[in-house]
């Protein structure tokens, strides 16, 4: 009996190991290989039919061009001399280069993450051949269309029958409503009044974002049109009346009673972020583990009172996590995350912040917050420093109108930091910097 089960389940393993294989192959690119994993197309629900399988690596989906541009309806041109790639459609253009983040999208500079840059790639099978290899979201959002991630079935899932987005300088756009902003921790829903807009514009460079962050964050304009004109987001947006007022600036902030503080766990749902190098640590997950652990440290302090964007897997758009912050009038915000790099040696914690000469709703200086939190971040867990950095085009920073900060709290991408980063022990080192470092900021700047 025992030896039939042993056969039965050696039968089972060998059945089931070639699936798990045939998800992996390797291709090469310049000099060095790389086992990449395979993945799925759908278009408008039909399966892309490819000769060369497409493919994930650091977590964005590549395929070949002509197949995907084919089937978008496209036209492609190419220059074999400077390995150049121009992109047609419906009088958009993208222009490309060979392993270059530097693309142009009708005209407009953009900086792509190096993960994205287009790559030539040698495949093995089924036989030997080079192909140019393209950013699936990349090029499907820049042209208008919506792209999901099915994550079950490693597949990308585009419809191409949206109704198409509106270069950037135009003043009509689409609009739609975005989701509640969500108070889970409180029992609270903060109903959010700001319209989400397709729009294609410049990303933030220099700071990780997710597809589905850059989407968001290219889809906010200041002002829409939908019959009349709406402010975006009206409780953060920027004065007009008078733009010669002159602003007085505070140092200090005055609290009655509680310091109110929104801690935003970034991500979540169908945005997963950052995704580690071992394929199975997502910046989602982690994000809420330090949150979670700060909330519980936050709620003992009789003088705090914490409020949480999210206390679950779930996706809440970045001008809702904004919304929160301005309906509860908090005094604080805090939004926490984890970084990610071409570069597999980048390490270290940094804190972004939005300065209050860049962003006209602020009234107090950001800067000292982002000091506390960093001081503190490096004296509990040594990490190396990173400094604070202004980063004045992130949503979450510009559209709230308290102190706000957004914490980098190591890279998912170094294989040194992600072992530390799974570790508990470490995870509660990172909740305590935040709270010494919010703590000494309640003792320098707030009065009461």
């Amino acid at each position: 009996m025992k030896r039939i089960i042993k056969i039965s389940i050696l039968s089972l393993a060998l059945l089931i190991s070639p699936v798990f294989a045939n998800n992996l192959f390797n291709v090469s690119i310049g000099k060095t290989q790389f086992q990449v994993k395979k993945a799925g197309v759908l278009v408008n629900d039909k399966v892309l039919k490819t000769e060369f399988s497409p493919y994930i690596k650091q977590g964005r989906t590549f395929v070949p061009i002509r197949e995907i541009t084919e089937n978008l309806g496209a036209e492609v041109k190419w220059n074999n001399l400077d390995k150049s790639i121009k992109i047609s459609l419906n009088g958009d253009t993208i222009d490309m280069k060979i392993n270059s983040p530097n693309v142009s999208v009708n005209g407009k500079k953009i900086s792509l993450d190096n993960a994205q840059a287009p790559q030539l790639a040698l495949y093995s099978s089924p036989r030997k051949e080079t192909k140019t290899m393209v950013p699936l979201r990349f090029i499907s959002e820049t042209f208008g269309y919506e792209v999901d991630w099915n994550n079950d079935e490693l597949r990308a899932e585009i419809k191409t029958d949206k109704s198409k987005s509106i270069a950037e300088g135009d003043d009509k756009e689409n609009s739609k409503d975005t989701k509640k902003g969500k108070n889970s921790k409180n029992n609270k829903k903060t109903k959010s009044k700001n319209k989400s807009i397709d729009s294609k514009s410049i990303f933030d460079n220099d700071y990780f974002q997710s597809n589905q962050e850059k989407r968001e964050t290219n889809k906010i304009k200041k002002e829409i049109e939908d019959g009349n004109k709406e402010k975006v987001f009206d409780q953060a947006d920027l004065e007009k009346s008078d733009e010669k007022a002159k602003r007085v600036i505070k140092d200090r902030i005055e609290v009655n009673g509680k310091l109110k503080i929104v801690i935003d766990p970034g991500h979540g749902g169908k945005d997963s972020g950052a995704i580690a190098l071992d394929g199975e640590t997502y910046e989602k997950t982690v994000n809420l583990l330090v949150a979670e652990r700060l909330m519980d440290k936050l709620s003992a302090n009789s003088e705090i009172s914490p409020t949480i964007t999210r206390t679950r897997d779930e996706y809440i758009q970045l001008l809702d996590r904004a919304g929160v912050s301005n309906n509860e009038d908090a005094h604080l915000f805090l939004s926490i995350h984890f970084n990610s790099a071409d570069n597999s040696s980048a390490k270290g914690i940094e804190v972004l912040y939005a300065s209050e000469k860049n962003i006209r709703i602020k009234d107090t200086v950001q800067k000292n917050f982002a000091n506390c939190l960093q001081k503190a971040l490096i004296k509990e867990t040594g990490a190396v420093n990173r400094g604070i950095i202004n980063r004045p085009a992130i949503v979450v920073l510009n559209k709230t109108k308290n102190v706000a900060a957004l914490a980098e709290l190591g890279f998912l991408s170094n294989p040194d930091e992600l072992e530390k980063i799974k570790d508990p022990d470490y995870i509660d080192k990172l909740a305590q910097g935040l709270y010494n470092g919010i703590v000494d900021y309640m003792n320098t700047y707030v009065d009461k």
